[in-house]
């Protein structure tokens, strides 16, 4: 395939397919914050990890993705018209997914310790430690990627708003983003995914009672597990193309080399909105929850309309009324 082709194909793909995945991943990830926060599940820590993890991506689903759809399927870049705005949103587009793998890794950790058949293990799994996790990650996260606002500039040599390799703060930066979004987080992930795997496994053999707390903290580590699986697979291919950056190929620097790298994004911007629809499937207990949740939606809308009803039923008579009163006064 020519790279003007590939250079089409990529674009058509990304006007077809991400305003799907803005709009499934806008509305998916509003659910999950919702339900997640039903009394039943919002006792839970992995909960609250699971909707920190889907606020980020309901923030970058329905802000980030718009820009990342202007700029590669329309060519419409706002970062190329202000260097400011160039360093604000690399600075989101690349805090976003970081925080977002991390909030996995603590639930994944949250899921091992929980599962574990050890009791002062499993009291790690408590709400105010996910509180305290959630804010020191995201707290030290933050800081490291304010080297986006030094490392990325708007420049008038072709490229436009991107990181340069000219300074050697800006390769040690890029380098320490690689080790932490593509080495060191899916390495936690598979870690603790397989510890969790080998504690359940454990706590089978033993033919521990499961109660009704038990079962529900079996499933989230089984929406942890299917997760985990799949944010590799999407991410993966993204993660190998990011990952060249660092590397001194002169094929980074190629037209072919972009637009692969815009490809990669369209599986990567699955991980963003997938977690609705796979909690749906694997786990019963987030059914169960959503299945209450529009139940009880539709129960408000009924009893709206019934109440409106039975006010205009009321006020009707005794507007009725008013006026032969009021003869009978005159």
């Amino acid at each position: 395939m020519s790279e003007s082709s590939l250079s089409k194909l990529t674009t058509e793909l990304t006007r077809s397919i991400v305003p799907i995945i803005i709009l499934f991943g806008t509305f998916g990830n509003i659910l999950n914050i919702i339900v997640l926060t039903q009394r039943h599940l919002r006792g839970y820590a992995c909960s609250l990890y699971f909707v920190g993890f889907s606020t980020i991506n309901l923030f970058y689903s329905s802000i980030i993705l718009i820009y990342n759809l202007l700029s590669d399927g329309y060519g419409i870049d706002p970062a190329s018209y202000s260097n400011i705005f160039c360093k604000l949103i690399c600075y989101l587009l690349n805090l976003c997914p970081t925080l977002s793998v991390y909030y996995i890794v603590l639930a994944s950790i949250d899921r091992y310790c929980s599962s574990s058949i050890n009791v002062q293990i499993r009291r790690l799994s408590r709400i105010n430690i996910a509180k305290f996790s959630i804010l020191v990650v995201t707290i030290i996260l933050s800081l490291i990627m304010i080297g986006t606002l030094i490392a990325f500039d708007l420049r008038d040599d072709g490229f436009g708003c991107t990181i340069r390799s000219d300074r050697l703060f800006n390769q040690v930066f890029l380098f320490i983003e690689v080790i932490l979004y593509v080495i060191i987080g899916p390495f936690l992930l598979i870690l603790f995914g397989i510890l969790t795997i080998c504690n359940t496994n454990k706590i089978g053999q033993n033919r521990i009672h499961i109660s009704l707390n038990r079962r529900t903290e079996r499933e989230l580590a089984r929406m942890l597990i299917v997760q985990v699986s799949t944010h590799i697979l999407f991410s993966g291919p993204f993660c190998i193309m990011f990952l060249m950056l660092v590397i001194p190929t002169s094929f980074r620097s190629t037209m072919n080399f972009f637009i692969i790298y815009t490809l990669c994004k369209i599986p990567f911007y699955f991980t963003f909105i997938s977690s609705f629809f796979l909690y749906i499937l694997s786990a019963r207990i987030y059914r169960e929850e959503l299945i209450k949740l529009i139940r009880k939606f539709f129960r408000m809308g009924i009893n709206v309309v019934l109440h409106t009803g039975h006010y205009q039923n009321t006020v009707a008579p005794i507007n009725s009324v008013l006026p032969s009163k009021q003869v009978q006064r005159n």
